[in-house]
């Protein structure tokens, strides 16, 4: 019993915690390259001043953490958002020790469970890819797969700095933006996760991550980057996204705008049900894709100002159902000419068909980079408007 007891004693509570005040919450990652923001004598100073020396080769990246502070409860939050968090930078070859040697810039430890987004900038993109960036990422078991990724055509560290209006870490803002891509055609965030992108290299698949972009004090995801393979190719637009997203029918309430009969008129239709068939189909040497589309939307605005139309009109309905389905039908196709002149296949039509046609597949998988390009899509839309709104 004494020695049970004596266990007991020497054994209970926690031995191997870790107080949340002891921790440095690592938020978000910024890559850049290693001479990204040395423009001043005074920046080339802090560089200095943070890094460490190598034994061999140049500075590759230059990496940013930014840390959640630690604010007391009931302390002065005038501040807001520029008092949430902070950022750490160091500068070298591999990021685990770039990480490792920010240390001895901080008192605490980093801990990366909680990391929300990472962004990269394109100019490292350009000279390494993608895949030894968030090789660090994958391999480190404090990482969650669920991490927001983003590509930015700027620099980097620039946007973990950003202190968000709404007064949220900036971490967390970032994370949440994507978070809405389900409501906006314009941001592609279905399968752009680091978990998802690591399927996607692991497969040979080609990617598409979302753009953020920042200029002065605004901050904003819009469009895409495209990669072949893990190799940076270029950014799409907003609506090359709108298309790829209308294929995928990743969204849950897009909408869709379209021109009156009548200069200065406009129409917008909200889609909140989107079902879509994309289909394979081999013809002797002859490949190509079925698309079929039906999405069931309200009319969400009206904007007539010089005629009266009665939205209750059943052949008023009809025609606007029409013209959405023909504007949905506009948008699919730019999208694909689009992704198809930069040879990237975000549109998966390889994995389709490999995937419903295996042995169609087998006999061209050597040729595919020819023959994607100039693959058709034969596109099919019905839309049906079931709800008006409020208004007549």
């Amino acid at each position: 019993m004494l020695l049970i007891l004596t266990i007991a004693v020497l054994t209970g509570g926690c031995w191997d915690r870790r107080e949340i005040q002891d921790r440095n919450f690592v938020l978000a990652v910024a890559i850049d390259t290693a001479d990204t923001g040395q423009q001043t004598e005074q920046e080339k100073a802090e560089t200095k001043t943070a890094t460490f020396t190598q034994p061999r080769g140049d500075k590759r990246y230059r990496v940013s953490l930014q840390i959640l502070k630690l604010i007391k409860n009931g302390g002065n939050g005038q501040n807001g958002g520029d008092n949430r968090t902070y950022v750490l930078s160091n500068t070298g070859q591999s990021i685990f020790e770039i990480v490792r040697d920010m240390l001895g810039q901080t008192s605490k430890s980093l801990f990366f469970e909680h990391i929300q987004a990472v962004v990269i900038s394109e100019s490292v993109l350009r000279e390494t890819g993608i895949t030894p960036i968030i090789d660090f990422f994958l391999r480190d078991a404090e990482m969650r797969w669920r991490i927001k990724v983003y590509v930015t055509p700027g620099e980097a560290k620039p946007i973990l700095e950003y202190a968000p209006p709404s007064k949220e870490a900036g971490g967390i803002y970032l994370a949440n933006i994507v978070r809405n891509h389900t409501k906006n055609l314009h941001v592609a965030g279905a399968r752009t996760d680091l978990g998802n992108i690591s399927v996607m290299l692991d497969s040979k698949s080609d990617l598409i991550i979302p753009r953020i972009d920042m200029t002065g004090n605004v901050v904003k995801a819009k469009g895409a980057a495209v990669f072949k393979k893990h190799n940076f190719v270029g950014y799409v637009d907003e609506q090359v996204v709108a298309g790829l997203k209308m294929i995928r029918a990743t969204e849950k309430s897009a909408i869709i705008t379209l021109p009156g009969e009548e200069a200065g008129e406009l129409l917008a239709v909200e889609v909140f049900r989107h079902d879509t068939r994309l289909t394979p189909h081999v013809d002797g040497d002859s490949v190509y894709f079925t698309l079929d589309i039906t999405m069931w939307g309200n009319l969400g605005e009206h904007q007539l100002p010089h005629r009266t139309v009665k939205a209750h009109d059943p052949a008023f309905i009809r025609r606007v159902e029409r013209q959405a389905a023909e504007e949905v039908k506009s948008t699919v196709l730019y999208s694909k000419n689009v992704c198809q002149s930069l040879g990237v296949d975000v549109l998966n039509f390889g994995n389709k068909l490999k995937r419903y046609k295996p042995k169609d597949w087998n006999a061209i998988k050597d040729d595919w980079e020819e023959i994607y390009p100039n693959v058709p899509l034969v596109v099919s839309v019905n839309v049906v408007i079931n709800q008006l709104g409020e208004h007549k």
